[in-house]
């Protein structure tokens, strides 16, 4: 019964797939569907069983159709130009100069607007616009890397974009209640940490607990992306894995029996600090699932749970699957903590197993060998230093995100008491910023790497994958 699952669940995926890049008529799925039907009818006259090759096929044939399909519900939409006339459906966002925000008109079309720097627009307002939409184009990047805007923004069901539009706010409150609660947590507590903290420490803490990479200054961000680090403060999974990862090994250390409700209750904090953003959301399921799994021990495969999961996400919205980089960033490191980081953790009998270092120090490792090759296909830019720098700053970034959390949430009560959380979460950023600056201005500490093809990147994860299964058997066998 397992084969035929995963047969199902993989054909599926690979429907999705090719759909994602090749145009399948809906009479081509059709014909599919009527073949496996056909397969299936012939053989139960023929016999009264199915043989497991047969059954492999007509599997294969049906959910090969069938994610086709989905793409193709998914994919399906008639060019409407928004009315004039909306709701804010997004928490805006500062950044370049502009205020960005999604808007949802009245007719049911959404769009990404880019407005002054200084609007006062918040997530829920009504809104009336004043310029002209029109289709996003593929963005084509200086090292020849192409990317595919209109694709990226239709997993979002958005198809327009305006840009310089003048915004006149009708009335406040009419988005999603819960939302809106969520929103003006989050730009309190980002408040409350610009008042206890100096920049750049503020807009660190800021990106690594709730806010990402749009609290940065530029230049700091591109001295993490030379050295590596940019990612913990991207909102995805790969960050989120560290951390609950981190979470669990330390909470396991000191509470062993409230170990699973503490790391559930970080994820879900963390999860809700952000707004509740669906990659985050997307990205925490993924986790969650894997920790839940864990926690049954060998009763319940990780694996098996971190592929469905990825299943019902991309059977709700298939255009993530190739057009979502946090989806897939999120999926590669939750791999990378289930399958390579209890490998690497094998060959690091020297590092001290004292607070969890040793399984970190693994997983930080781990997450760096399996995200690199996407990395460099998808960013084409190498850091030489990434995995120092990111030894030297994922070990702290729990502890730095626990310190900078209680430092703000004190500071509601009174900035005395927080102030001893406050000097040690100075200091733990402070380090971070250093160990980024010092080696992201080394001259050869990032070098450019021409666009190279997707199959390359695809033989290098099939190598990976066979290489894990083998490493997996000889552990297996030694320990038998």
């Amino acid at each position: 019964m397992d084969r035929e699952i995963l047969t199902a669940i993989f054909s599926f995926l690979f429907g999705v797939l090719v759909s994602s890049f090749v145009f399948i008529s809906p009479i081509l799925i059709v014909f599919l569907l009527l073949v496996a039907a056909t397969v299936l009818w012939a053989e139960k006259i023929h016999q009264d069983f199915v043989g497991r090759e047969v059954l492999f096929i007509i599997l294969t044939l049906l959910f090969f159709s069938l994610g086709a399909l989905r793409y193709s519900i998914k994919d399906f939409h008639e060019p409407l130009v928004p009315t004039l006339s909306g709701v804010v459906a997004s928490e805006p966002e500062h950044k370049d100069n502009v205020t960005r925000f999604v808007f949802k008109a009245d007719n049911g079309e959404k769009a990404l607007v880019s407005t002054d720097l200084y609007s006062p627009v918040v997530y829920g307002d009504r809104v009336e616009l004043a310029g002209n939409f029109k289709e996003p184009g593929v963005i084509e990047g200086e090292d020849g890397r192409d990317f595919d805007y209109p694709k990226y923004l239709s997993k979002d069901d958005i198809y327009q974009t305006m840009s310089f539009a003048e915004v006149t706010v009708i009335f406040h409150h009419n988005g999603n209640p819960v939302l809106s609660a969520l929103f003006k947590i989050k730009q309190s507590f980002v408040g409350q940490i610009r008042m206890i903290l100096p920049e750049p420490q503020a807009s660190l803490l800021s990106g690594l607990l709730v806010a990402g990479k749009e609290a940065m200054p530029k230049e700091i961000i591109d001295e993490f992306k030379r050295a590596g680090v940019v990612h913990i403060v991207v909102l995805s999974g790969y960050n989120l894995t560290i951390i609950a990862d981190s979470l669990r090994r330390v909470a396991a250390t000191l509470l062993p029996r409230a170990a699973l409700p503490l790391s559930l209750s970080g994820i879900l904090l963390f999860i809700l600090m952000t707004g509740a953003e669906a990659t985050v959301v997307r990205a925490g399921l993924m986790v969650l699932a894997v920790i839940l799994a864990k926690s049954f021990g060998r009763r319940v495969s990780a694996g098996r749970v971190l592929l469905v999961t990825a299943f019902l996400m991309i059977l709700e919205n298939p255009k993530i699957l190739v057009f979502d980089p946090s989806f897939q960033l999120s999926y590669l490191a939750t791999l990378a903590l289930v399958y390579v980081s209890p490998l690497v953790e094998k060959y690091l009998s020297r590092v001290p197993q004292r607070w969890g270092f040793r399984g970190m120090f693994a997983t930080t490792i781990a997450t760096q060998i399996t995200v690199l090759p996407y990395l460099i296909y998808s960013m084409g830019n190498f850091s030489l230093v990434s995995l120092p720098a990111n030894v030297l700053i994922l070990l702290i970034i729990p502890l730095t995100m626990l310190t900078g959390f209680i430092a703000a949430g004190l500071s509601y009560a009174s900035v005395i008491v927080a102030m001893p959380f406050t000097y040690l979460s100075h200091m733990l950023l402070s380090w971070i910023l250093f160990v980024s600056h010092f080696l992201g201005s080394l001259s050869f500490a990032a070098i450019n790497i021409p666009p190279v093809s997707f199959w390359p990147v695809l033989v290098i994860y099939l190598v990976l994958i066979m290489l894990v299964r083998r490493w997996r058997n000889s552990l297996q066998s030694v320990a038998s």
